[in-house]
């Protein structure tokens, strides 16, 4: 019984990593992390056409990444939890230093051989 609860969180870890994978939604919660934003202004602030960007809130949504509130007309979406960014900049920075060990590495190389 464990074990399929493990299973079972690991299934959902995967979706979320896979929803995550997506580099207009990664530019997204990085926006939001800084305020809630109404569409509109997710649109005007990416250049994206709109229907992209709810597609992809609409998905967000759905895993309870993203929530809404009502402002009026307007739909405003902010993050659900603040540490799904945290999480993304983790992995940034992971991905940064992975990158700048490599151009060091690089570098060494193409000085070894005289370059």
């Amino acid at each position: 019984m464990e074990r399929e609860r493990e299973e079972q969180l690991y299934r959902l870890q995967a979706e979320l990593c896979r929803v995550l994978a997506e580099p207009t939604r990664l530019k997204l919660l990085s926006l939001l992390g800084e305020r809630p934003h109404a569409v509109k202004d997710l649109v005007e602030v990416t250049g994206e056409r709109q229907a992209k960007i709810s597609q992809h809130l609409a998905i967000m949504r759905k895993l309870g990444i993203v929530r809404t509130q009502r402002v009026g007309t307007e739909a405003h979406y902010s993050l659900a939890d603040p540490r799904i960014l945290e999480a993304c900049c983790i992995t940034r920075d992971v991905l940064l230093q992975q990158l700048t060990q490599q151009a060091g590495l690089a570098a060494l190389l193409v000085e070894a051989s005289g370059g």
